[in-house]
């Protein structure tokens, strides 16, 4: 994928429209065609090899594009085509079999797919067809490191998904119909109740997890080190144990069973109760209002006393 690309849809409307209808990874409404299926579980639960470990492919890299489009889009003021949801997601399968206004299959494929085939898997081992006709073996050795290249791409995605993608989805989770103010109390509560840590704590664990296992505190505070996730995990912890707010931290793989419930259906997200929702945002606004005129005040006591002296 395009590295600003992913930075639009991970860093900006992920992190800020966090289990809102705006939310670009909302696995519930993502999956909503594997979901709505009117098949049998055992037969969703059979595309699913498929889905996990090919899932940046056909899912991640066609949606972060869609997103700096989109992007792109607002900026010059450019409006969206009647019929057109942005929030649903784009995939191999959308461009192929329906299309997306955003962008064509070519484009996607000679943007964004194309040059990263190409290079990481054919060109960058290409010095072995060398060292092969050198040594006497042909092509074998060429051969052999595009097959590595292709299953260890495979395995990659299979480890992101369990890693990165079981993060937000859970029957444990919260979704929320409005949006909120980035840093005020609302934003905070919701990477709490739409967000799972795993099992944190070692070394060797965090780095198997990518240290993906502080979730919540990553969403927290988007811009803070790992190191800091791990010391402020059990602080946040134990500040959501004395005011009540549910703080989910379960295994990894337990999670990765709830988010395939999520997937094919077999279960749902909760949604925040609506009358609470709007009494936070209420709250919230009250807050910044008082923040601002706190502010106003100061800064006019201080030319007061400019003018005095």
């Amino acid at each position: 994928m395009m590295p600003e690309a992913w930075n639009v849809e991970h860093n900006n409307r992920h992190h800020y429209c966090l289990s809102e209808i705006e939310d670009p990874d909302l696995v519930e409404n993502n999956l909503v065609d594997l979901r709505d299926l009117p098949v049998p579980t055992i037969f969703k639960w059979m595309v699913l090899p498929i889905l996990v470990t090919t899932w940046k492919w056909f899912y991640y890299a066609p949606n972060t594009y869609k997103e700096l489009k989109l992007a792109k889009w607002r900026k010059q003021g450019k409006k969206i085509p009647d019929g057109v949801v942005p929030s649903d997601a784009v995939t191999v399968r959308s461009l192929i079999f329906g299309g997306t206004p955003f962008y064509t299959f070519t484009e996607f494929f000679s943007v964004v797919i194309g040059p990263y085939l190409l290079i990481h898997f054919f060109l960058f081992p290409m010095p072995l067809l060398a060292i092969g006709e050198y040594m006497g073996t042909g092509h074998d050795m060429y051969i052999s490191a595009v097959k590595n290249l292709f299953l260890a791409e495979l395995l990659t995605n299979f480890h992101g998904f369990v890693a990165i993608v079981t993060n937000h989805a859970g029957d444990d989770m919260y979704r929320f119909r409005e949006g909120c103010r980035p840093y005020s109390g609302s934003f905070y509560v919701r990477q709490v109740l739409a967000s799972v840590d795993f099992w944190t704590g070692s070394d060797i664990n965090d780095f198997m997890h990518g240290y993906l296992n502080y979730q919540i505190e990553h969403h927290m505070w988007p811009s803070l080190s790992m190191l800091s996730y791990k010391r402020s995990q059990p602080l946040v912890k134990a500040l959501c144990k004395k005011h009540g707010i549910p703080y989910v931290q379960e295994n990894v793989f337990w999670r990765t069973k709830k988010t395939i419930d999520i997937m094919t259906g077999s279960a749902s997200m909760r949604w925040f109760p609506e009358e609470y929702e709007k009494k936070f945002l209420a709250r919230d606004a009250v807050v910044e209002l008082e923040k601002k005129n706190k502010k106003t005040t100061l800064l006019s006591d201080k030319a007061m006393e400019a003018v005095q002296e």
